[in-house]
């Protein structure tokens, strides 16, 4: 599939400049008519059970095969949540931070991020590297890390500027594990998430 015909599926487009993908991304027509025919599935054979579920569990599994896909990693570590806030949530709870931890970010992430590092209750320590040369974040971000550092949390492409954040590097240069936030990246990018501890991403999009 080229440009063009990948384009055409998004009828929306022809009328208008889409700017908006981020929270609210266009349809697709393909996407639509599927929709249609698992409602109209719904709607005459019922919503319930043992052919419903498994056919439901598979769906799942294929969903989770094509997301890893996109991603580079086993299907086995994809987990299927409602949002990227929830999987940033769901990292952040499991680690049990308190007072006496550190978590290190930027001042350019997004509150789905930023909202459950703040609600953890660990000490937050932010790179101000929004105004500075993107050539520069990486010593910034290593500035903050210290052995009280238990997550280092991040985008991987700043939703406010568009710059592409060293994740590599500074995973190669320090040791707490990383979550990464792939909102901005997966599926837009090449994006080897494998290699992180954590990665997460918007299904939307």
């Amino acid at each position: 599939m080229n440009f063009e015909e990948a384009r055409a599926q998004f009828p929306v487009l022809e009328r208008l400049a889409y700017l908006n993908a981020g929270s609210m991304g266009p349809l697709a027509t393909p996407t639509v008519e599927a929709m249609a025919a698992r409602e109209r599935s719904d709607l005459e054979r019922g919503r319930g059970g043992k052919p419903y579920i498994e056919e439901m569990l598979a769906l799942r599994e294929d969903a989770r095969t094509a997301l890893a896909g996109v991603v580079h990693v086993e299907p086995a570590k994809v987990a299927l949540t409602a949002s990227t806030t929830e999987g940033c949530n769901i990292v952040v709870a499991g680690l049990d931070l308190g007072p006496d931890d550190e978590v290190v970010t930027t001042d350019s992430e997004h509150f789905g991020l930023l909202g459950p590092l703040r609600a953890s209750g660990a000490h937050v320590r932010i790179a101000r590297i929004r105004d500075r040369p993107p050539e520069d974040a990486l010593d910034l971000l290593l500035a903050e890390v210290s052995e009280r550092t238990r997550l280092i949390a991040l985008s991987h492409v700043s939703w406010l500027t568009g710059n592409l954040l060293p994740i590599e590097e500074l995973q190669e240069q320090t040791e707490p594990p990383m979550l990464v936030d792939g909102a901005q990246s997966a599926g837009a990018i090449p994006v080897e998430a494998a290699r992180y501890d954590y990665f997460t991403i918007s299904g939307q999009k």
